[in-house]
């Protein structure tokens, strides 16, 4: 209920307005009601003392007739409404109305005496807060002196009720006032505080959340005012500045994605035409080459021939390589496979190692297998992963010297997943070439050793398979390429 700022500050706000206002003016009025009942009670009591000190005096002379003069004499004063005294059967014998004498009290006001009357042994003051009277009665008790004319200790019961002054009228009608003078101090308040806080707090940020929520939706279009110093005119300045990076950077990048899309039909047309230059270019060494290979073969048998022999087996290792060039350009236009079946990989590494270790052997080069399952069966494609493993295992050899060691080892690692690393003791790759080594046609090799296609060929591959490929090299001593594949693999 109390989660928004603006419930929490209404809740506060009414909690300091009925503390500062309300707590102070209750205090106010109970002090000053207390002030009023203590004099109104000390005046009953002083009515009271003097009433039994001027019987005790009328008593002593004897002259009962003039006990009624006292009574109507004290009930002259404008606050007392009435004085009465009355024996314990309840009989008024005095009374400054007249017509209540001889009377029983019950009947002349029912229930005004709320206990037996022989109970009543002390003085007791109380106010009636339905009439605003202040009742006080007494037990009159003899003196010792006088008690051996009188047979019982208490002869009679003095009863003065006292009305509201004239300033306590007007305090407690002015109570009344103040109570509803603070409610409605405490109203106006309020709709001052939550005006305030509406018109300076909450609407700069319900506007600062909606325009939030329009950049959250893609609308870079809505500016908030930012005039002023205060803190709401900072944060929407921010805000602006910060839209209108946002739609510079967006106006950036989508001059980016036109530029590359732009580069990428290029891309597209060019690789088409390179494709079908290639597709020409072979269709014509082809042709070369089967002339070079006649023009060998007679040189054999005629001997005007045999001294270009040297030269036509230049020709045909040159067209060997520009075929290569264009087999490698022409596989790369092609989309590869992914009519996957299960295959061992075991297998497949042991078949591709075997058929190209005599090659290894002839450039002196030592290759190691270790091969730590029987069996590692993995969706994919037979040709494309052989592929793969011959380019990995070739561009180690073109890495090491005579003498050089290259290592080919498949395990699974600790989430179970098939690895292949092949790694070598060569002449390894510098630090900053790492992440270029698998861009197309990049290569740091001679001329006539290699076209840069090798190691994108194969993260092409590892991406068709969903295996990761991760490349660690040294300069001096060596290179290693670990391949992590990550679907369709099953358990020994």
């Amino acid at each position: 209920m109390f989660k928004t700022i603006k419930a929490k500050f209404i809740l506060l706000s009414l909690m300091l307005i009925v503390l500062s206002v309300g707590l102070p003016l209750v205090f106010l009025l109970n002090q000053v009601s207390e002030n009023f009942n203590e004099r109104s009670g000390l005046m009953i009591e002083t009515t009271i003392d003097l009433l039994i000190e001027g019987l005790n005096n009328s008593m002593m002379r004897g002259d009962e007739k003039n006990v009624q003069k006292i009574v109507e004499q004290i009930s002259n004063n404008r606050s007392i409404d009435h004085v009465r005294i009355f024996d314990e059967q309840g009989v008024i014998k005095f009374a400054n109305d007249s017509t209540e004498v001889g009377k029983r009290i019950d009947n002349i006001e029912p229930g005004h005496v709320r206990t037996d009357i022989k109970n009543i042994i002390n003085r007791s003051i109380t106010l009636d807060k339905s009439t605003n009277v202040f009742k006080a009665i007494q037990p009159i008790i003899i003196e010792e002196r006088c008690q051996s004319c009188h047979s019982n200790k208490v002869v009679s019961y003095i009863d003065v009720d006292t009305d509201f002054t004239q300033a306590e009228v007007k305090f407690y009608t002015g109570s009344f006032h103040l109570i509803f003078l603070g409610t409605l101090l405490i109203i106006l308040l309020a709709l001052g505080f939550f005006y305030l806080f509406n018109k300076y707090i909450n609407s700069p940020l319900n506007k600062f959340m909606f325009a939030l929520g329009e950049v959250e939706k893609g609308n870079l279009e809505v500016n908030l005012p930012a005039r002023g110093n205060d803190e709401f005119s900072v944060l929407n300045s921010h805000y602006n500045r910060m839209v209108r990076e946002l739609k510079y950077s967006r106006e950036k990048i989508d001059e980016m994605h036109f530029e590359q899309l732009q580069r990428m039909d290029k891309m597209v047309t060019l690789g088409e035409l390179t494709a079908s230059m290639a597709h020409d270019i072979n269709n014509h060494s082809a042709i070369i080459m089967s002339r070079a290979d006649y023009l060998l073969y007679e040189s054999e048998m005629n001997n005007d021939l045999i001294k270009y022999k040297e030269d036509l087996d230049v020709v045909n290792n040159q067209i060997e390589k520009i075929s290569k060039i264009t087999r490698n350009i022409l596989q790369h236009s092609k989309k590869l496979s992914k009519n996957f079946t299960e295959i061992d990989f075991v297998k497949l590494v042991e078949f591709s190692s075997n058929m190209i270790e005599p090659l290894i052997r002839k450039r002196k080069i030592l290759l190691k297998k270790e091969i730590n399952l029987s069996e590692a069966l993995i969706k994919g494609d037979a040709n494309q992963l052989e592929q793969m493993i011959l380019n990995l295992v070739s561009n180690s050899a073109d890495a090491v010297n005579n003498g050089g060691e290259i290592q080919i080892i498949v395990d699974r690692n600790s989430e179970d997943k098939v690895e292949l690393i092949v790694k070598d003791n060569g002449i390894g790759i510098e630090k900053e070439d790492l992440d270029k080594i698998f861009s197309p046609f990049y290569t740091k090799k001679e001329f006539d050793k290699g076209t840069g296609l090798g190691l994108y060929i194969v993260n092409n591959i590892c991406k068709n398979h969903n295996a990761d490929i991760v490349c660690e090299s040294e300069v001096n001593k060596g290179t290693s390429f670990k391949i992590t594949f990550n679907g369709g693999v099953k358990n020994d």
